[in-house]
């Protein structure tokens, strides 16, 4: 069965139902995911539970005070732990898929580097997966069991007369909203330079924040689907920018790693079968080395490309018209109802669980 859309009226809901209910839809989005991990066929069931994953993370971190009572802190780390356990997989799967298109680009001479950085990359992806997959299968269902059973039943205060009612979710969206925005504004602000690896890296991460607290209400925010594509672009701009810091850190790696194979290969030529060997040795052998530097030359000119079209389309006027649209959002968020149907973009294969339960009908 489908995951259930969230309800027309979720702005006006009590902030912790709110809550409560995109945590679920993005629990949801993750269990479907994973059950979709056992089809060989569906090369986009690994992402798609990361992104879910992701997605949870960031809804319970911009909701903290909301859910402060439902999540514990090891669930947190646990649920940390389970996306970070195939960033390296990925990340090796990414650059392969890049490195591929770029095969054309070198001189005969060159792709044997390129060959054995691909073959590396490969390996060190099917090692990844074959080890951090199965632990996935195994420890997520039952973290994702228990959070559900905390998320899915709260205690609600009735207030005496007189005192406010609890604040609505827009109201708290709002403000989430706004405090990922300021952030995401710091940090890109933070990236001067095609080099700033930590400051681009820490931008994307802050516009991830920011989408994920926009989507499950874009439909129901004036503005909101074009906020949520232009951070998704702007995302996959940081992602290969960052896949470029990657790649560089790799080659590197690599050269150094080539390099000492090489001269110890030669060494034990040399004190095996004398000088005169190794020089034979030397000039018969294949160096990866040339090959990966060409490859490096690709990536850095790669890389700079990227940056020019950050510079253009996010740091020429600082980001301003796009504060711009985030302010309008906010504060459409905290002046009224919303309607409009939202779902997450992909359906667990599974009934929907039943929804929180609380004094509130």
């Amino acid at each position: 069965m489908p995951v259930a859309p969230l309800p027309p009226d979720l702005l006006d809901r009590s902030a912790a139902l709110g809550a409560r209910l995109v945590a679920l839809a993005y629990l949801d989005q993750a269990a479907g995911a994973l059950a979709r991990l056992d089809q060989p066929e569906d090369h986009e069931a690994l992402h798609d539970f990361r992104v879910a994953v992701r997605r949870l993370r960031s809804t319970l971190r911009a909701y903290r005070p909301l859910v402060a009572g439902s999540v514990t802190r090891r669930q947190r780390r646990r649920l940390r732990d389970m996306g970070d356990r195939t960033n390296a997989g990925r990340d090796a799967e990414v650059q392969v898929a890049w490195l591929r298109e770029q095969e054309g680009r070198l001189a005969p001479r060159e792709r044997h580097g390129w060959r054995w950085l691909v073959e590396r990359l490969e390996a060190r992806r099917a090692a990844e997966y074959a080890e951090t997959l199965e632990e996935v299968r195994a420890d997520f269902p039952g973290i994702a069991r228990r959070l559900r059973r905390r998320l899915e039943e709260y205690r609600a205060r009735v207030p005496p007369a007189g005192e406010p009612e609890e604040q609505r979710f827009g109201d708290v969206a709002g403000h989430a909203l706004g405090t990922a925005a300021a952030e995401f504004a710091d940090r890109l602000a933070a990236v001067r330079d095609p080099s700033d690896a930590a400051a681009a890296h820490a931008a994307r991460i802050a516009a991830k924040r920011v989408r994920y607290v926009v989507e499950p209400v874009a439909d129901r925010v004036p503005g909101g689907p074009s906020v949520v594509r232009r951070l998704k672009s702007l995302q996959d701009l940081l992602g290969e920018l960052n896949d470029c810091h990657v790649l560089e850190a790799e080659i590197g790696a690599g050269v150094s790693e080539a390099g000492a194979a090489r001269a110890r290969r030669l060494l034990d030529v040399a004190l095996t079968d004398g000088p005169e060997a190794a020089r034979r040795a030397g000039r018969a052998g294949r160096d990866p080395r040339r090959g990966l530097l060409a490859v490096a030359r690709l990536v850095r000119a790669h890389r700079q490309e990227l940056f020019l079209r950050l510079e253009e389309e996010w740091l020429a006027d600082g980001g301003r018209g796009f504060s711009a649209e985030l302010g309008a959002a906010v504060q459409a968020l905290r002046e009224g109802p919303g309607r409009g149907p939202w779902r997450p973009r992909r359906r667990a294969p599974r009934p929907a669980p039943t929804r929180p339960t609380s004094s509130e009908s």
